[in-house]
């Protein structure tokens, strides 16, 4: 979807437009569909939220770094997103510690990508943090599924996917209403959906490199 010439369109309804297909993808991916019925072995499922820690933590990083340079950053991004306590919290429950974490060629790739529009158009790492964002509208009916197909106990080892409990709607209404505050022009429109189909294909990307394993 190109906005060059249709200023009207707001940035979140360019940006669910313009992902659904992939976000329908996502959902058929092999690696997700196991990782959502709960039926991922242990060994996967923990590279897995290594892969999302260092997501979460490299872009919250560079977020932090521009947002004194970007008014939509400095607008979108909260407190509670650079918050990695849960996904932490289940690493550890498997005796796992973040420093220790190891990226995934697909992960390193986005990371890349994440330095790259820090340097260039920040304001880009917003579309990069819709996918995320975005994803804890499903995820927490994700979480249950794990909880109870692998055997965890509620609090630990699935607890990210559920990571806003009952603020979770709150937030993303906010995170709706503060996106859609900042006057983003056409072009910059385009970047924010460009960057979100990025992640989109990251994750596609870090499935399969764990469908392999």
């Amino acid at each position: 979807m190109d906005l060059t010439e249709n200023s009207s369109r707001n940035v979140m309804d360019a940006l669910r437009e313009s992902t659904k297909d992939m976000h329908n993808d996502a959902e058929g991916h092999e690696f997700q569909h196991s990782l959502g019925s709960g039926k991922l072995d242990r060994a996967r499922y923990v590279t897995y939220l290594e892969q999302l820690y260092l997501l979460h933590e490299h872009l919250a990083k560079l977020l932090g770094q521009c947002a004194k340079n970007s008014a939509p950053i400095d607008a979108v991004v909260q407190d509670y997103h650079h918050d990695h306590s849960k996904v932490l919290g289940d690493l550890k429950y498997f005796g796992v510690e973040g420093t220790d974490a190891k990226p995934l060629e697909a992960t390193k790739k986005i990371c890349a990508r994440m330095d790259e529009y820090a340097k260039s158009k920040p304001n880009n790492l917003l579309g990069h943090l819709y996918v995320l964002e975005g994803s804890t509208n499903g995820a927490k009916f994700m979480a249950k599924n794990i909880v109870s197909g692998m055997n965890l106990p509620e609090e630990h080892g699935a607890s990210y996917f559920d990571r806003y409990g009952d603020k979770q709607r709150e937030r993303w209404t906010a995170f709706k209403e503060r996106m859609n505050g900042n006057n983003f022009s056409p072009s910059e429109i385009n970047g924010l959906v460009e960057a979100g189909k990025e992640m989109f294909i990251a994750f596609f990307e870090i499935g399969d490199e764990l469908s392999v394993k």
